[in-house]
């Protein structure tokens, strides 16, 4: 990575995890991923990460019924529940951040990274904003990036969020993350990746659509649905 902020992980929650993985590999063509179950556990997931150059989408399911991710899916179903943002200088996001009265939900250090976590209230879906050490590198590097596979689909290039406000959600990020929102009032480019707020629709919110540049172009126009988003190969 050359440029930030920039999107570089999707997180998705479904009910039947080996069922998702296996969809998400016959339309994606991505191959084994990587976990970490004990890390996973301790919040109520399993999961696994499958990598496509430089870009990641995480795929979870509720360790149990009783467990945080097991009531949600019980409520909402499938569903996107996460966007990670890397960014440049974690500290200097959250001094804008406290500018508006924002503040993360969960701060920690994993592997010498700096994780934190914000409140879908204030950005329209779940957000981790990771400062990453070196910038280069990812969560569970080096073995995160042994699989990659863009066989059929290259790194996101779009993805779209559902949001009751969407210009003013599309301004609480341009400030936090300090990039100009985009002519059209509603998205953002984070170094070559967009991020469009839409209104939402029948009462879905949050991470509800994924753009990604088909490889293969026999793909390219192909659309389907996994973990409750859509996506879209272009």
């Amino acid at each position: 990575m050359t440029a930030l902020p920039a999107v570089r992980q999707l997180v998705f929650l479904a009910a039947d995890l080996p069922d998702t993985l296996a969809r998400a590999r016959q339309e994606l063509g991505l191959g084994r991923g990587v976990q970490d179950a004990e890390g996973m556990a301790a919040l109520g997931f399993i999961h696994e990460v499958l990598t496509i150059r430089d870009t990641f989408l995480e795929f979870s399911a509720p360790l149990g019924p009783d467990t945080m991710p097991g009531r949600l899916v019980a409520k909402r179903g499938n569903l996107g529940y996460m966007v990670v943002v890397q960014v440049e200088d974690i500290e200097a996001l959250q001094a804008r951040a406290g500018r508006l009265d924002l503040k993360p939900v969960f701060q920690t250090p994993y592997e010498g990274h700096t994780i934190t976590q914000w409140h879908p209230r204030d950005f329209g879906t779940l957000v981790e904003f990771d400062q990453i050490r070196p910038a280069s590198s990812w969560h569970m590097a080096p073995r995160i990036f042994d699989n990659a596979c863009t066989d059929v689909v290259g790194d996101i290039t779009a993805i779209e969020l559902a949001v009751a406000d969407p210009v003013g959600c599309c301004a609480r990020w341009a400030a936090v993350l300090d990039v100009p929102v985009q002519p059209d009032g509603q998205s953002l480019d984070l170094s070559g990746r967009s991020v469009h707020f839409i209104a939402e629709r029948d009462g879905r919110t949050g991470l509800v659509g994924v753009s990604l540049p088909a490889t293969d172009r026999s793909r390219a126009g192909h659309t389907f649905e996994l973990s409750g988003v859509r996506f879209r190969l272009t």
